[in-house]
């Protein structure tokens, strides 16, 4: 598989190894390496034979942050014909089946307003692009990032229903874990144009 991969931070360093790893030709863009997704002509040239296209880019930056990166790759993927897969964040999901999001809950952190917001306004846009683009929208845990990285397991569970949660109430993941999400959501898809969420 040809993969096109924008972002090589925390989560995209994992994902472009995991990827790798599984003997996936990974084209990996990022700006410290010349390539930006605000350049019309180095996004075509990055994804003209991909056959999936993944964000791991940052939900906020001076370029209109994550709502505005996903645009470009929407018209991307419909023009290469390619799959969409973006990193997303659970906190804009359902922490139980019907209840509230986790970013409505008392105790979530009011300073990753405008994260949550960046998020919600990308999964609109999703959901608003043409019909003929086939995307997937998969969401870490609660407890997830570089504070938290963990260790590999090969374990996890997934729901497209409501965030993940152990028997003690929490919902986490380690990063490497999540990367194998991800390829295994490449590999044999469970979800077309709909968000997913994993967790242990």
């Amino acid at each position: 598989m040809r993969i096109t991969l924008f972002g090589a931070g925390f989560v995209g360093a994992a994902l472009a190894g995991e990827f790798a790893g599984r003997g996936h030709e990974v084209t990996a863009v990022a700006r410290r390496s010349g390539g930006d997704v605000h350049d019309p002509a180095a996004v075509t040239a990055a994804v003209r034979e991909a056959d999936v296209i993944v964000s791991a880019l940052p939900p906020l930056d001076d370029q209109g942050g994550l709502p505005a990166s996903t645009r470009i790759l929407i018209d991307a993927a419909l023009a290469a014909g390619a799959r969409l897969g973006v990193v997303g964040s659970s906190a804009i999901l359902p922490v139980s089946t019907g209840g509230p999001r986790h970013a409505d809950t008392p105790d979530f952190p009011a300073f990753l307003a405008d994260r949550v917001d960046a998020h919600d306004r990308t999964l609109a846009r999703l959901r608003s692009a043409p019909a003929g683009l086939d995307w997937f929208y998969l969401a870490a845990a609660g407890e997830f990032g570089q504070f938290a990285p963990g260790t590999r397991t090969g374990h996890y569970r997934s729901s497209t229903t409501s965030q993940v949660q152990d028997g003690s109430g929490r919902s986490r993941i380690g990063v490497a874990d999540y990367a194998i999400a991800f390829a295994d959501e490449l590999e044999k898809p469970t979800v077309h144009r709909g968000w997913l969420t994993v967790a242990y």
